[in-house]
């Protein structure tokens, strides 16, 4: 006997539309999973800084200020070298 004697009833367009959607679920669900996880894990390793923006009186003063107050620091620096180089 062939397979071709036998008589399958024909599949329909709501069968076909069902077994589609079913072999496609475990994949994509298992794709959303995974998705998620991934997110979850990347969300859990970020460290969200409290950025305090500086008052606007802060924010306006001159730069000159900073750069003298980092100059004795650095007039310092060079006589520390030559203390230890002798």
């Amino acid at each position: 006997m062939s397979a071709h004697e036998l008589d399958f009833p024909k599949t329909t367009k709501k069968e076909f539309i069902l077994a589609a959607l079913g072999g496609l679920f475990a994949p994509v669900l298992v794709l959303f999973l995974v998705a998620r996880l991934f997110f979850g894990i990347q969300a859990s390793h970020i460290d969200d800084p409290e950025v305090q923006a500086p008052a606007a009186a802060a924010a306006a003063q001159p730069a000159a200020d900073d750069a003298e107050e980092a100059e004795p620091a650095e007039a310092e620096a060079p006589a520390a070298d030559a203390e230890k180089s002798e």
